[in-house]
């Protein structure tokens, strides 16, 4: 491991023209894993850097780092161009579309990247962002929707595994635990990974018990990630690479409804088939991303559970079309029976950002990877 020797400056002082977040990348490029300059830039833009704890500045929503982007693409410029020198004079050809001095001020906070970087690389705790390689292709599906940042702790090649995405209450009977336990243990006896949220009640559930019959698991929390990643149930699992937890959001973010809800369409992005457990009618984060994905983003097709007594929300699912999950003795494999049953799919629909405070552009910055240009060619064939 390298050393952080490099003094950090984190304002500039007399005689020195520096912007405040330089010297702090500097010392960045001196720690082991340091992030790319595009992550660095997306972390102070867009992270709330909790290690800080410094309420006096919001950072930019996925609506406005997204009109930043494109306004950074208009002029010809790339995001990890705000770390340098001229950043002002680059924030002021794009200043009559962006809040040019909220942008500057949250690029100041180079002293609290520094702490935050530290807290989440001692716990194992990895970070990526939307213009990198490495960030998770399935999550590009959500276009303008994609988080910016993505957070994790474990092997990140689960993230490109797909799977059966299974979703439900946090309060679930005990048929609905049963039958998640079954669903799970099923889709990990036939090398299926499951996705879920970490939440209490069937998330959970089926997380534990796909990794109970040997399988492979990606759970996107909504909160709590370096918690969560340092636990040990979790930590075990991790080690083994059987586990792969992430978030959009800050790892040390406490509970938010509003984030628990967003990060649905996520758990399905990550998934080739979704199956809801138990869901309320008409509330609540099971049946507003059930909502979403059968209307709106088409991202893979969409079981339920069906049978007596099940809730209101699943009887509602089945009445507007969402297959009921075969249960019973299968004729065959458990995905051959899901794509048999799984009805073909519109295309995928380009969704209005329903967290966005701005109107998103409709193609990505020209700077994205190579890697993620030729996915959208071949798509687009």
């Amino acid at each position: 491991m390298v050393a952080m020797t490099t003094k950090l400056k984190f304002a500039p002082g007399k005689g020195n023209s520096e912007p405040p977040h330089v010297g702090c990348y500097e010392s960045l490029l001196m720690s082991a894993n340091p992030p790319s300059p595009a992550t660095q830039a997306t972390l102070l833009l867009c992270s709330p850097l909790r290690a800080g704890r410094n309420k006096d500045v919001q950072p930019l929503s996925i609506g406005e780092f997204n009109e930043l982007e494109k306004q950074l693409q208009r002029v010809g410029a790339r995001l990890e161009q705000l770390l340098e020198a001229d950043a002002a004079a680059l924030l002021k050809k794009i200043s009559s579309a962006v809040d040019a001095a909220k942008i500057e001020t949250l690029l100041g906070r180079g002293f609290m990247l520094s702490m935050a970087m530290e807290t989440w690389q001692s716990a194992g705790v990895w970070v990526t962002s939307r213009n990198e390689t490495d960030y998770p292709e399935r999550l590009h599906r959500l276009k303008q929707n994609a988080p910016p940042l993505l957070y994790g702790c474990g092997e990140k090649k689960l993230l490109s595994r797909g799977g059966l995405a299974i979703v439900g209450s946090r309060d679930v009977d005990a048929a609905g635990e049963e039958f998640t336990k079954r669903a799970a243990a099923s889709a990990a006896h036939e090398e299926i990974q499951v996705v879920s949220g970490g939440a209490r009640g069937v998330d959970q559930l089926a997380m534990l018990a796909a990794l109970e019959a040997g399988g492979t698991v990606v759970g996107v929390l909504a909160d709590s990630l370096l918690r969560s990643a340092t636990s040990g149930q979790a930590r075990e699992s991790i080690q083994d690479g059987r586990l792969t937890l992430v978030s959009p959001f800050d790892p040390e973010a406490g509970f938010n409804v509003g984030n628990a809800m967003q990060r649905n369409k996520q758990i399905y992005a990550l998934g080739d088939f979704g199956l809801v457990v138990s869901s309320s009618f008409n509330e609540g984060g099971t049946w507003s991303g059930a909502i979403e994905q059968l209307e709106k983003l088409h991202l893979v097709p969409l079981f339920v559970r069906d049978g007596e007594n099940v809730p209101k929300g699943n009887r509602e699912l089945l009445r507007r079309g969402v297959a009921a999950f075969p249960t019973g003795p299968l004729p065959g494999k458990l995905r051959d029976t899901l794509e048999a049953s799984s009805k073909e799919l519109p295309p995928v629909m380009e969704t209005a950002d329903l967290f966005a405070v701005s109107a998103l552009h409709e193609s990505p910055p020209e700077h994205r990877s190579s890697r993620r240009k030729d996915a959208v060619v071949k798509n687009r064939k």
